[in-house]
């Protein structure tokens, strides 16, 4: 699969994704850009946007519609399998941004190095949560825009992203 096409399907399970969100909408897409840099008014509303000097693949900027509050979620893409690498670059903006939510995905799954960490609960959580949310790592149907379910991790975020 292609950068693209790997990118196309993300951008369209993102919106269907934040749809199913109660009470939330979509407000901006941000691909690829810096954080700190960009010139968008939403960034700007959240406080100390002027120390997110890093660049993930998509930044989504959600209100919540009954609060009237934005909420920023963190993905990052992999074309191929996901390794420790991958996990500390996000897991790196996680701490600094705090998203509602922040995926890792990739078009092959996980890779063998970090099998061990994945099914040893109390590593995989050293690992990948942050603040009082974690990480959730997944991989698309190879034809077509939904999640491989036995691809989610943690097991327990497989509701949250029931399609």
């Amino acid at each position: 699969m292609s950068k693209e096409s790997l990118e196309n399907k993300i951008l369209s399970w993102s919106r269907k994704f934040i749809k199913s969100l109660k009470d939330y909408e979509l407000i901006e897409i941000i691909r690829s850009e810096n954080l700190s840099k960009i010139n968008s008014e939403n960034i700007k509303k959240f406080q100390n946007y002027g120390n997110w000097d890093f660049t993930p693949d998509f930044a989504l900027i959600i209100k919540n519609i009954k609060g009237d509050k934005l909420n920023i979620i963190l993905i990052n893409r992999d074309n191929k399998s996901i390794g420790l690498r991958s996990i500390g670059e996000i897991m790196c903006f996680n701490k600094i941004v705090n998203p509602i939510y922040s995926f890792l995905i990739s078009e092959k799954g996980h890779s063998d190095e970090i099998s061990y960490f994945m099914i040893n609960e109390n590593l995989r959580s050293k690992l990948m949560n942050y603040f009082d949310n974690t990480l959730i790592i997944f991989s698309f149907d190879d034809n077509s825009e939904k999640i491989k379910k036995e691809s989610i991790i943690p097991f327990s975020k497989r509701k949250t992203l029931n399609d």
